[in-house]
């Protein structure tokens, strides 16, 4: 007479099928050091995993933002640093209108203020991986153009921007600008770098110029008595802005210091739900498989019995 597996006891089956489900799923858990492989192995462990994933991608955008942001401040500060040379040097020639007396030396400063003007404008231009830095909203335009004369100087430069500064968020509730629109002739909202509500670097340094071309005393009075005090409020605008992306500086390392901490604990809740103690896994393991011989064993002693009723 032919013994099957279904002549054993219940009981012993029942044992056997549980002691090989347990031993898969340890040895699974060996293999892969996860304690499970699908969320039915652990539904309360799975949906706290999900969750701290969630946060995990969150915190990983806000360090995404900080990198972008930090890369596009750089490029700002950049550009301001080569317009104060050109506010600073235009400054001094202004300083020294009431000195000069040749009408070559009048001829070589207006043509410095012409240059210094067509560096302005280029500044104002500069353009990064993600846009026109002054150009607010409008990033895939440039910032300004500009109109020249029949002699082919620049007599006005127009702003083609806004003033409107996109804000990103680098922390849980914490959203922040480090964008400077080019210009800004109100009050609110961040201040124009090259025009403000007090005026424009531009049209001070084509003033400027052009009272050297003239050279006439009225000339002269006006570069002291209106082009140098405009010009001292571009610097002004100027180191105001230069000491604003200090201020972002230290923000954003800040935001990525906290961010990198809080990225850190994450990882380590997701680990403490994911992981196996791989120790203890291989001692359970052990004892599995123990288990399961001893069951085997046993099994194969009630089949002896069980055949020995036939002989």
């Amino acid at each position: 007479m032919r013994v099957t597996s279904s002549s054993f006891p219940d009981t012993l089956k029942y044992q056997l099928d549980t002691l090989a489900t347990k031993q898969a799923r340890l040895q699974t858990q060996a293999a892969t050091g996860q304690r499970f492989k699908i969320p039915s192995d652990d539904p309360r462990a799975t949906r706290k995993v999900l969750e701290l994933q969630q946060e995990a991608k969150r915190l990983a955008q806000y360090n995404d933002n900080i990198e972008t942001y930090s890369e596009t401040l750089n490029s700002i500060y950049s550009a301001i640093q080569a317009l104060k040379k050109v506010s600073d040097r235009s400054g001094e020639i202004a300083a020294m209108v009431d000195d000069i007396k040749s009408t070559d030396q009048l001829a070589a400063y207006r043509q410095e203020i012409n240059q210094l003007l067509e560096q302005a404008v280029q500044i104002s231009n500069t353009k990064n991986q993600y846009g026109f830095i002054f150009s607010g909203t409008k990033s895939d335009i440039a910032s300004y153009n500009v109109e020249r004369n029949e002699a082919g100087d620049i007599s006005a430069v127009n702003y083609r921007g806004n003033i409107k500064s996109p804000e990103v968020e680098i922390a849980p509730a914490t959203a922040i600008t480090v964008h400077i629109p080019g210009t800004n002739k109100t009050t609110t909202g961040t201040s124009g770098l090259f025009e403000t509500v007090n005026g424009s670097i531009f049209e001070n340094l084509i003033a400027l110029r052009d009272g050297l071309e003239g050279g006439t005393r009225e000339d002269v009075k006006n570069i002291r008595d209106n082009v140098v005090p405009n010009l001292m409020l571009d610097e002004s605008a100027i180191i105001h802005h230069i000491s604003r992306i200090g201020s972002l500086e230290a923000r954003l390392e800040t935001a990525k210091t906290m961010g990198s901490r809080r990225m850190d604990v994450t990882e380590e809740f997701i680990s403490r739900e994911v992981d196996a103690d791989m120790a203890q896994t291989l001692v359970k393991l052990n004892e599995v498989q123990a288990a399961y011989l001893a069951a085997l064993k046993s099994g194969a002693t009630i089949m002896n019995q069980s055949l020995l009723d036939y002989v």
